[in-house]
């Protein structure tokens, strides 16, 4: 596995990378984990390789890889791989590439990110420059990969749309250990942050980029009536959270609105399974790895129809999908917070639906991938 994201960082993609790494060993299968160091950061793994890495200005907790080491080259050349997984088109993604092609070995790329949504990111590249130079690259390197895996249908149809040609197999990342949920206790979430029980609570759980549209449910909550006595809980920190903090003052929403920060995933489960809807407004996602747990958690979803979002949240069945419109997305919840029954009845499907999304479903999926493509190897 050669990730430019991994542990300890703190999101989707190295939640679900490390728990695929964790089902795939336990089910017999040598994995390899090749990532960045993190500053002051020691593995109790034996098999992650780390390569040096820089961090950019305004990079936050986010180093760069430098994959040039005469060192960990020669480690690696020692150890016999059958199949190289990249879950990154970039820096270490070039690394796997390599590695595939010397070795004469299967290339799988997992598309975790929608990468020309982010260039943003690069501020040292114009961005109408820099957003099709990623498009343009990411698609060659999907087309020179055996096969380019895709969260959500909707992905595979934005690859296709981009030009990929090759091999492109769905199989959802969003890998959900269905048995934490039943052990998850939330109950310290609403007095650990003063909120009654019987006021309505709207969980959102992201990180605080401008990819993730929290402005525009912001915008939302403050058009919810104050009779509901609803609050908003944002679990999640990053670059937008003082601007997203004078905006609810602005909105007149700050009072009302709660925000949690960082918090370690099982907490930020037990924050999700204490509200009583989960709101997102991200535009960007390839899935939705939060949407997905808040689902296995029980929750009615009101969210974006946007992304892969569209393909994990059954419209009117599990939650309610809407345009990016901050009217639209409070009409949704209004109709949410006067329904307890329809409530219950969408966490309940979505509890149901999350199933396919399970840590042990997704591993099997992934598996059968890297059959088919080593049996052709082999023949």
């Amino acid at each position: 596995m050669f990730t430019d994201s991994y542990l300890p960082r703190v999101s989707g993609v190295v939640h679900s990378l490390d728990a695929l790494v964790r089902a795939l060993r336990a089910r017999g299968h040598y994995v390899l984990v090749v990532a960045p160091t993190y500053q002051g950061y020691q593995d109790a793994d034996p098999d992650v390789i780390r390569f040096p890495s820089f961090r950019p200005l305004r990079s936050e907790n986010f180093p760069l890889a430098v994959p040039v080491s005469r060192a960990i080259g020669r480690r690696l050349e020692e150890i016999p791989l059958d199949l190289v997984h990249s879950h990154t088109p970039f820096l270490l993604g070039t690394a796997a590439a390599g590695q595939a092609r010397r070795r004469g070995v299967p290339l799988v790329f997992t598309h975790h990110t929608l990468y020309e949504k982010y260039v943003h990111y690069a501020t040292w590249v114009p961005a109408g420059l820099s957003r099709g130079m990623v498009r343009g690259y990411v698609t060659w390197y999907a087309n020179h990969a055996s096969s380019t895996i895709a969260p959500s249908p909707a992905v595979a149809a934005y690859l296709r749309e981009r030009g990929v040609t090759s091999r492109i197999d769905v199989v959802p990342t969003g890998t959900v250990d269905l048995a934490l949920f039943e052990r998850l206790s939330p109950a310290w979430v609403r007095p650990a942050f003063g909120i009654a029980a019987d006021q309505p609570l709207l969980v959102t759980a992201s990180r605080l980029g401008k990819e993730k549209s929290v402005d525009l449910l912001l915008d939302t909550f403050a058009r919810i009536p104050r009779r509901y006595g609803a609050r908003l809980l944002i679990v999640g920190e990053g670059p937008e959270m003082d601007d997203l903090r004078a905006t609810a003052t602005r909105l007149g929403v700050a009072d009302w609105t709660i925000f949690a920060g960082l918090q370690p995933h099982r907490r930020t489960l037990e924050c999700i399974a204490a509200g009583d809807m989960f709101v997102f407004a991200s535009q960007t996602e390839t899935q939705g790895l939060a949407v997905i747990e808040a689902m296995a958690a029980g929750l009615p979803v009101v969210a974006v129809g946007a992304g892969g979002i569209a393909d994990a949240v059954a419209d009117a069945t599990t939650g309610f999908l809407a345009p990016p419109s901050a009217e639209a997305l409070a009409f949704r919840i209004q109709s949410l917070l006067d329904d307890h029954r329809l409530r219950h009845r969408f966490g309940e499907s979505g509890r149901a639906a999350a199933q396919k999304f399970s840590l042990e479903h997704v591993t099997g999926e992934i598996v059968g991938v890297y059959d088919s493509l080593l049996a052709v190897h082999h023949h």
